[in-house]
């Protein structure tokens, strides 16, 4: 079985259930975190935004995990996008 491995931009309430296998930080030109997530035969990679590090800091490599985003959230002047994260370890 190949795996495939594809950068998540979802719309709203699209969601992964999987492994978090991987959790890197100061990725790419903008130092941002990464993250790794595997079903059965994708890896999902999501980089890191606000409300996600924050959910994200209470994970550990092999917790499996259900990530589901809820949309963007003004907050003041800015825009916030929103997850739900629930963790099976």
């Amino acid at each position: 079985m190949e795996i495939k491995t594809i950068y998540w931009n979802p719309d709203v309430d699209d969601s992964i259930e999987g492994i978090l296998i991987d959790k890197l930080s100061n990725v790419g030109k903008y130092k941002s975190n990464l993250y790794k997530i595997q079903d059965d035969d994708t890896i999902y990679c999501i980089w890191g935004r606000f409300h996600l590090d924050i959910l994200m800091k209470t994970t550990l490599i092999g917790d499996k995990i259900f990530l589901k985003y809820v949309g963007v959230e003004e907050i003041n002047d800015h825009k916030m996008k929103r997850y739900i994260l629930k963790v099976n370890e």
